[in-house]
């Protein structure tokens, strides 16, 4: 009696944190309202599914790589012992992965068609940012180049123009 108890148990216990996590994915949609800060998708999935060390890694196509909410490159999550990576993908293309705890439900099934739109703003969001920061290093490149350029024609000209200035005062001489 006591072993079917226990086992009646465990499975409401499981009932009840099913829903008590999809209510709390279900919160995070309606303050989806506006464009929320980036990393703030991550840290309220990571709250709302009791992990507080979730991951998101979005996918840019053009680079062909992995980027958090930021727009800084990561590497790619692998599932590891204790740890399990979903794959995120919207219109038969791959959005973003998932490192999170390996006792949580099915997180793409979890998510609705809002918190599905919210994730994709987010990638567009971090592949936004991931260009701002490629565009500025190309920008210190071109500067520092033509920095790099500049002295060296101020060093060829005043050598060679010192040089023939000192030819021609000796001739004069």
């Amino acid at each position: 009696a006591a072993a079917v108890a226990l086992l009646a148990g465990g499975l409401v216990w499981a009932f009840v944190r099913t829903r008590v996590q999809r209510r709390a994915v279900a919160r995070i949609v309606t303050t989806l309202g506006e464009a929320p800060p980036a990393g703030t998708l991550e840290s309220a999935l990571g709250e709302a599914l009791g992990d507080a060390e979730l991951q998101i890694a979005y996918w840019l196509p053009t680079s062909r790589g992995y980027v958090d909410a930021n727009g800084q490159p990561v590497a790619e999550p692998v599932a590891t012992a204790g740890r399990g990576v979903t794959t995120l993908v919207r219109d038969d293309r791959r959005v973003a992965l998932v490192s999170h705890a390996t006792g949580l439900p099915d997180i793409a099934t979890e998510m609705g068609p809002a918190f599905r739109l919210a994730l994709e703003n987010e990638r567009l969001q971090a592949e936004g940012l991931a260009q701002l920061a490629e565009l500025r290093a190309s920008r210190t490149r071109i500067v520092e180049t033509g920095d790099a350029e500049r002295r060296r024609l101020e060093r060829d000209l005043h050598d060679g123009a010192q040089q023939r200035l000192l030819a021609v005062s000796y001739d004069i001489r």
